[in-house]
């Protein structure tokens, strides 16, 4: 068989296929060169990430070494501190400081600077006064024994109320020429003294149970229960003194250790009806408080018994509930 007798198809067919194949391989050259190859970064050491340069300002006077080093400790530190506090170096006048706080003085602490007169007494009897207590809707009985041995004397209060003791105090002491002179005024609570005041007349002091204070002792100085007894004994003294504006001024000492011119106004002469029966003419006292949540103090002294309180009326100011005594009976005789 001669080449001119082989089909042509047959002829191209091999070489077709190798043109084809070639043509092929070349196209996919061609698109893996055209496509990105993927890139692997290898990470930087750490030294190689470097902070932005801080810039240097100059200074006008240079330190030395070690002087600048914590002169720079202590800026980098102030700058990293809020902004709402106060760097450690500021100046102190540059600090608001904070309003002033007005100490108002207790009369403890300052005790009422004016004199306080001494007055003449007439000392009563020793006596028993029984009263019927009232505040509010409550009752109930109190009793104030006024007792004499020699020259010393012991007075005792002692009062319950709605079936609750809500009066338990003493005061002792002697008899001098300024009147009642107490040594200790103490205040009871279920039998035991929970507060006294001490009137050290040897070393002319006056001191407390509680309060670490010292007072110096005045004369005719009383507690804040021998004044009972102590003003019946000045208006007993000098009867002129029961007229209406008239006063009286007693250095009253408290066993909390307050102590101040308690002043007594006479308001004038009234008639009462008491449970003991009545008082025809009675001498009308009122002492107001000098400072807030002291004691108001009402009494009401009985000319026919010796001057000895017949009614009293005690209330807290301001706020407090009323407490009332009025006489019910009198156990032994008054001058």
């Amino acid at each position: 068989m001669s080449a001119n007798s082989i089909p042509a198809v047959l002829r191209r067919g091999p070489f077709f296929g190798l043109s084809a194949g070639v043509l092929l391989l070349h196209l996919g050259l061609l698109w893996m060169l055209s496509s990105p190859l993927p890139v692997q970064v290898s990470p930087q050491p750490s030294s190689a990430v470097r902070p932005a340069a801080i810039e240097v300002l100059p200074r006008q006077a240079a330190l030395p070494e070690s002087k600048a080093a914590a002169q720079t400790a202590i800026e980098v530190k102030t700058s990293r501190r809020p902004a709402a506090r106060v760097a450690p170096n500021v100046v102190a006048s540059t600090v608001p400081e904070p309003p002033a706080v007005a100490v108002v003085p207790t009369p403890a602490m300052v005790p009422d600077g004016a004199e306080v007169p001494v007055y003449a007494t007439v000392i009563p009897a020793p006596t028993s006064l029984q009263f019927v207590l009232q505040r509010g809707p409550l009752t109930g009985v109190a009793e104030l024994h006024w007792l004499r041995r020699g020259g010393d004397y012991e007075l005792l209060l002692e009062g319950v109320l709605g079936g609750v003791p809500v009066l338990a105090s003493t005061s002792r002491g002697s008899i001098d020429a300024d009147g009642v002179a107490p040594q200790r005024h103490a205040e009871r609570k279920r039998a035991r003294e929970v507060r006294a005041v001490n009137f050290q007349r040897d070393a002319g002091l006056i001191s407390f149970s509680g309060p670490d204070l010292q007072l110096p002792l005045r004369p005719g100085a009383q507690d804040r229960l021998s004044w009972l007894i102590q003003l019946p004994a000045i208006f007993e003294a000098d009867p002129a003194l029961s007229t209406a504006g008239a006063e009286v001024t007693l250095f009253v000492v408290g066993s909390r250790g307050d102590a101040q011119a308690w002043r007594f106004q006479v308001l004038g002469s009234e008639p009462l009806d008491l449970p003991a029966g009545q008082a025809a003419s009675t001498v009308r006292l009122l002492r107001e408080p000098s400072r807030p949540f002291d004691t108001r103090a009402e009494v009401w002294l009985d000319p026919a018994r010796g001057h000895l309180p017949v009614r009293a009326v005690f209330t807290t100011v301001p706020g407090g509930q009323p407490l009332e005594l009025q006489l019910s009976r009198v156990v032994g005789a008054a001058p």
